[in-house]
């Protein structure tokens, strides 16, 4: 399902991510739209005793060093499983995110951390 205001996810540009922590990991797909950024794909904790979750942030840069955060969203966590996750991530300014911050997370620490650009 398309984010309100969102009509044709073709006319839009994707990108893949992945951010893997030993045998666990966040990856999927990025959908760039003009004022959110739709992250779709799987997540996955091999034990029940050390959960998993996706965190997200939406930044805008101003093509140099200073950049502002635009949002940020988590998904629910995952304990011994994988999971399919969906996370609108909103970037309410002209063009939208330039660039999406994803971390896998233990509920209390960022374990792995990785920078994916707006194609």
């Amino acid at each position: 399902m398309l984010p309100v205001g969102h009509s044709n996810a073709a006319t839009y540009p994707t990108s893949e991510y992945a951010v893997p922590f030993g045998q666990t990991y966040t990856k999927g797909t990025l959908t760039w739209y003009n004022r959110s950024v739709q992250l779709t794909g799987e997540q996955k904790s091999v034990s029940t005793s050390s959960c998993r979750l996706t965190y997200v942030a939406a930044y805008r840069s101003d093509g140099g060093p200073n950049t502002t955060r635009l949002s940020e969203r988590t998904t629910k966590p995952v304990c011994g499983k994988s999971i399919a996750i969906s996370v609108a991530v909103p970037a309410d300014v002209v063009g939208g995110a330039d660039f999406l911050y994803i971390c896998l997370d233990d509920l209390r620490n960022h374990l792995n951390c990785l920078t994916f650009n707006r194609p």
